[in-house]
């Protein structure tokens, strides 16, 4: 598979230098689906997850990244993830661009909820032909940290080429705990909440029930973002468990 990165801040940062309001809408809606033109040259999709009428906050978070050259450390993260084994080698290109979500102001993103995009991979490809990497306001820029998304990201396309997206529970912590391990990840929850995580999700690996899916892979307070009965569960321990498995795996 092979990664080309379309630059996307550069283009949303113009987007936010129009005041909020209509005309900034009518920036948003030409950067995402190209304007009235909408050609595909112009039309950046992983734009629409971003907030068209963010606040400060997000513009000080978006200049943060682009004085981190985001893009150049997603570009060198994407050309890695070409080039490391993974067994799927796929005659495939791949258009990747990189969007700013807002989890803090507006009430715009769910973090929970969006961040389940992980999961639709495969769809989106074929749909678009464009994988999203996302960069969040809630979150302190950090080249090390987005340099693991990247590749986590990159890993779930090549992944999605050959399985397809995930159905089941074991499918969502296959996917989730190699994709994780090739990101560089380490686990961080102790060995007896890792095993009594494994009980609790033992009988549910079959699972095709998006309620029960989500709550085990995020954690109770990850269910009740949903609206779904939680599972007694730490954050993120589905993806925790995952993770060690992967990296336990011969």
């Amino acid at each position: 598979m092979r990664f080309v990165l379309v630059p996307t801040l550069t283009r949303l940062r113009a987007v936010y230098a129009v005041p909020r309001g209509p005309l900034r809408f009518e920036a948003y809606i030409a950067a995402t689906v190209g304007g009235a033109t909408r050609t595909a040259d112009v039309a950046l999709p992983p734009l629409v997850a971003a907030n068209p009428m963010a606040r400060d906050h997000a513009t000080a978070c978006l200049d943060t990244w682009l004085a981190l050259d985001a893009e150049e450390v997603t570009a060198v993260a994407l050309a890695e993830a070409e080039i490391r084994p993974t067994g799927r080698a796929t005659d495939v290109t791949v258009r990747v661009g990189l969007t700013l979500l807002d989890d803090v102001g507006g009430g715009w993103t769910n973090r929970v909820i969006s961040d389940a995009g992980r999961f639709a991979v495969g769809r989106t490809l074929t749909q678009t032909g464009w994988l999203s990497v996302p960069l969040w306001t809630g979150e302190v820029p950090d080249t090390a940290s987005l340099r693991r998304t990247v590749l986590a990201s990159a890993f779930r396309a090549m992944w999605a080429s050959e399985h397809g997206d995930p159905v089941t529970l074991r499918d969502h912590l296959t996917q989730e705990g190699q994709a994780l391990a090739f990101a560089g990840q380490r686990p961080r929850l102790d060995p007896h909440e890792l095993a009594y995580t494994r009980a609790v999700l033992a009988p549910l690996l079959d699972s095709a029930h998006q309620p029960t899916t989500y709550a085990a892979l995020y954690g109770d307070d990850g269910a009740r973002a949903w609206g779904y009965p939680p599972l007694g569960l730490a954050r993120h321990a589905g993806f925790e468990l995952a993770l060690a498995d992967a990296l336990n795996s011969p």
